[in-house]
């Protein structure tokens, strides 16, 4: 919040000087902020929906690839960091495409948050018998057993040297709280010093 309304304030003052160097910084960083409050809302709005038992699936049939390539597109936009998709890129589940999404983003959020350095995000989308399995993965620091143990529960973040990250420590329970309403399976993959693969795996048809 603080963040937007510095941004705009600076808007307001350049709202006669449109060719200022300083605009399309100031409104990419109005967008940037944007985008993080709608995040919090709407992990706000889902932990009050699974708190109440009121999590509900709105299925249909949709290919994973496509939604990995909409999901990223603010990431692509900045042109750090390169999402490259592998694997059945035709894979069609029928689920609900908004919470699968909301999933598929937070991973690779969490990848570009804790692994600023690892340019390169891998998404791996597979069929293994009945399900379909996806997932994300970094060359960044990695993550310790000890906190793998715990990073799906409600409010854990985990302490990362020297980024500073934000959010409330609810992305990935919210993420596993999806996934078991899929009947399926998340997890995590890691090695201090050599990255980290998110997964999760849902029925491809239920």
């Amino acid at each position: 919040m603080t963040s937007l309304k510095g941004s705009l304030q600076l808007l307001e003052r350049l709202v006669n000087n449109l060719t200022s160097p300083m605009l399309p910084k100031l409104i990419a960083q109005s967008s940037r902020s944007m985008h993080k409050i709608t995040a919090l809302v709407e992990d706000l709005l889902n932990l009050s929906r699974i708190n109440q038992d009121r999590l509900q699936l709105t299925k249909s049939a949709f290919v994973l690839s496509k939604i990995v390539s909409a999901g990223s597109s603010e990431i692509r936009l900045a042109e750090e960091y390169k999402i490259i998709v592998t694997g059945d890129l035709e894979l069609e589940v029928f689920a609900d495409e908004h919470q699968i999404d909301q999933v598929l983003v937070n991973f690779i959020n969490n990848a570009v948050k804790y692994a600023p350095r690892s340019k390169d995000i891998i998404v791996s989308i597979e069929k293994i018998n009945d399900m379909a399995r996806v997932s994300v993965t970094d060359k960044g620091p990695g993550i310790r057993p000890e906190e793998a143990k715990r990073i799906f529960e409600r409010y854990y973040r985990v302490e990362t040297a020297g980024f500073q990250t934000g959010g409330l420590g609810l992305g990935l329970y919210i993420s596993a709280e999806i996934i078991k309403k899929h009947e399926g399976r998340i997890g995590v993959e890691s090695e201090p010093g050599k990255g980290s693969t998110f997964w999760f795996t849902i029925p491809i048809e239920i």
